[in-house]
């Protein structure tokens, strides 16, 4: 019997007129990472907060180990939250930034809740150092996210992503059944971030807990989920693996926000030797979708469409004329259009010396049939 550590049902978050979430039914197997992957505005983050209680459901019900959590406030719900901003405490060190979720929970030095404000009795939890358990599980969590030694040092004198670290030191101290996380890694540069990327899935793999992680960074989701719920206008266009979702997107928008692809709308066919969408009078050949309605779309990604003599043979294969080209090193990326205009992106390996293609060259495009997803919506 699968264990799901997290299952919205009918999950709707409405402000005003307003609709954030709509009607979102999801479950979130324990120990995986799920992404939780869209364009700005299109109810993630929204969806993480309902999870973490910092909002309420306008409908629905949220579940976290099969406990209805849908009322109970943030600080009763076991999970734990990375914010964009870290949300560190710049008056106190790291040691004391990694022991706030204890306290938070009402441990303190004497085993009672603290007195005099939070932040004096997390200072009194970490300096006094008369609770061994604490200090040694503060280590243990700075040991984790490879800042060990750092205790006794302030906020400031830390780099982007040493406080990353130090926010996710904070948060899994309390060993929260789910960690939430809504773009942590946003502040950081291209090749830090890349970093953290790989850091933050083997950390997840280590300690075998469940995460949640918001974010609009196709790259960053591919990389490090077990699965990917792409988000449209509040409710779910998909839910798969990274591969299913590359792969076998399952509608327009999934196909179009998920990396570079080639759409073509046209009308479907099927026969007996396969289906076929026709444009402006060309053909194309594609894989056999029963869903598919009579006009229905393809698409095909850059990658996966070869030029040149590669492409003689090929399910579909036509002249074009090469109208736009970038140079990355090496990858080629081109432009091509038909004889109909229709036009397609296509990447090319450049392997060696002088096989870089020129504009306004005639070349020859294709690519197999089974290369293509018909898409139902």
């Amino acid at each position: 019997m699968t264990d799901y550590d997290v299952r919205l049902e009918g999950v709707t978050k409405r402000f005003d007129d307003v609709v954030a979430v709509d009607d979102v039914d999801l479950r979130v197997e324990s120990g995986k990472f799920l992404t939780l992957l869209g364009p700005s505005g299109c109810g993630k983050t929204t969806l993480l907060r309902c999870i973490d209680g910092f909002e309420t459901p306008t409908e629905g019900a949220v579940y976290i180990k099969d406990e209805d959590v849908t009322n109970v406030p943030p600080f009763e719900r076991n999970t734990s939250m990375v914010f964009q901003s870290y949300a560190l405490f710049p008056h106190m060190t790291v040691g004391e930034n990694v022991a706030f979720g204890l306290q938070m929970q009402g441990v303190d030095d004497s085993g009672e809740t603290g007195r005099g404000g939070v932040g004096q009795a997390v200072k009194r939890l970490v300096r006094r150092g008369s609770n061994e358990e604490i200090e040694s599980r503060v280590e243990e969590m700075l040991e984790l996210v490879e800042l060990p030694g750092t205790k006794d040092r302030q906020i400031s004198e830390l780099s982007g992503g040493q406080q990353q670290r130090i926010a996710l030191a904070r948060a899994l101290i309390t060993e929260p059944a789910v960690l939430l996380l809504d773009e942590p890694l946003g502040a950081l540069d291209l090749k830090l971030r890349q970093n953290m990327q790989v850091e933050l899935k083997n950390l997840q793999e280590e300690l075998n807990t469940t995460f949640i992680y918001v974010t609009h960074d196709q790259e960053e989701a591919l990389t490090m989920s077990d699965q990917i719920a792409v988000l449209n206008d509040g409710h779910v266009e998909q839910l798969g693996t990274a591969t299913e979702i590359y792969e076998e997107p399952a509608t327009e928008f999934v196909a179009d926000f998920i990396g570079e692809t080639n759409l073509v709308r046209g009308d479907y066919s099927e026969t007996d030797e396969g289906a076929t969408i026709t444009r402006n009078g060309r053909t194309y050949l594609v894989p056999a979708n029963p869903e598919a309605r009579a006009t229905a779309g393809f698409a095909v990604r850059p990658e996966k469409i070869r030029i040149g003599d590669e492409a003689a043979g090929l399910d579909n294969s036509f002249r074009a004329t090469i109208i736009d080209e970038i140079y990355k090193g090496n990858l080629g990326k081109f432009v091509v259009e038909l004889d109909d205009g229709e036009r397609f992106t296509v990447d090319m390996q450049i392997r060696d010396q002088g096989s870089y293609l020129q504009m306004g060259e005639t070349v020859q495009i294709g690519w197999a049939a089974e290369n293509s997803v018909v898409l139902t919506e």
